[in-house]
């Protein structure tokens, strides 16, 4: 922990929390902590993503599209608060805590809310919210939302506010989301002054972070603890991405809407596996690509926005013209 940092009362109970964990993890397996981090995966990015896809592509176009919508705003909404608040980790906080050594490289800078969360309970909560009517399906996804909360608690990654502040983005956008697209289905011409408001507010966000927003900047035996240059890089390609699949999703639903089901099974199971296998290879290596070699901003982003764009907009197209 470095001296000079100084965390408000509120925050010593959940550092006392997180000991309490950290004392059954350790005597614990370390294939306890393995079942948890693979829990993680249903809250990190490229999982979330193929979800939504197969959704949308195979299964229910206006429901795809719903989840997309989930996924961008909770990336938009995630990264924002986290440039904002610049919460340090909890081992930062506090140096009796430490972290499940499986957890640490996937658990880099700022803290607040839980990114892990905010997308688990968005993505798998919208999904729940959709199959509200079947209550053993819609318990379970909660368990699962649940489940991936607690496991950035047992990892050692996230305290309790960040857990509960990332559940409680999903939740909020849950609701909100599902009444904007209703709002826009009266009259589909509603999703481009949608499309206008949203890249208007990400324009500002990056802005106001890049530009206005304060960060601290502490050092531990010489070097940054937490490098704000390289997280605003993350958000704004983070930001291209989401832009790319909100944009996409909505022109795709205004000039080139389909029905999944007018499809067989068969091609639709086809079209899942060639879409999902082309966006994993595409994000693969934008991600490698952009990561390994801080590939210029401007550029970095217009990748990912692309990647948005075909997921959502050129994919259908070409399999909707080729009748696949």
């Amino acid at each position: 922990m470095i001296d000079c940092l100084s965390n408000p009362s509120w925050i010593n109970p959940q550092i006392d929390f997180l000991y309490f964990l950290q004392h059954y993890r350790i005597e614990c397996p370390q294939i306890i902590d393995k079942i948890f981090l693979s829990i993680t995966i249903f809250g990190e990015f490229w999982l979330p993503t193929i979800i939504c896809a197969i959704v949308y592509w195979c299964i229910d176009f206006k429901a795809g599209l719903y989840l997309f919508s989930l996924e961008g705003f909770n990336i938009f909404l995630a990264h924002l608060f986290k440039m904002l608040a610049c919460v340090y980790r909890p081992w930062v906080l506090d140096n009796k805590i430490h972290p499940s050594e499986l957890a640490v490289p996937f658990a880099k800078g700022y803290s607040f809310p839980s990114g892990h969360s905010a997308m688990g309970s968005s993505v798998i909560g919208g999904i729940a919210f959709l199959l509200r009517k079947n209550k053993i399906l819609c318990i379970s996804l909660i368990l699962l939302i649940l489940l991936i909360g607690f496991s950035r608690l047992w990892l050692g990654v996230h305290t309790l506010q960040d857990v509960f502040c990332g559940l409680l983005i999903g939740i909020i956008l849950i609701f909100s989301l599902n009444k904007m697209i209703n709002w826009a289905e009266i009259n589909k011409n509603r999703y481009l002054y949608l499309i206008l408001a949203i890249d208007i507010f990400a324009i500002i966000a990056l802005i106001y972070v890049y530009f206005f927003n304060t960060y601290r900047i502490d050092y531990v035996s010489g070097e940054i603890l937490v490098n704000p240059d390289k997280l605003k890089y993350i958000m704004a390609v983070a930001y291209g991405y989401a832009l790319g699949i909100i944009n996409g999703s909505f022109l795709c639903r205004i000039y080139n809407p389909f029905n999944p089901k007018e499809n067989s099974v068969n091609k639709r199971i086809i079209r899942g596996i060639i879409g999902s296998i082309l966006t994993i290879v595409l994000l693969k290596f934008l991600l490698e690509y952009i990561i390994m070699n801080n590939v210029e901003l401007l550029i970095a982003m217009a990748g990912m926005f692309i990647l948005g764009i075909f997921v959502t907009l050129i994919y259908p197209i070409i399999f909707t013209k080729l009748k696949f």
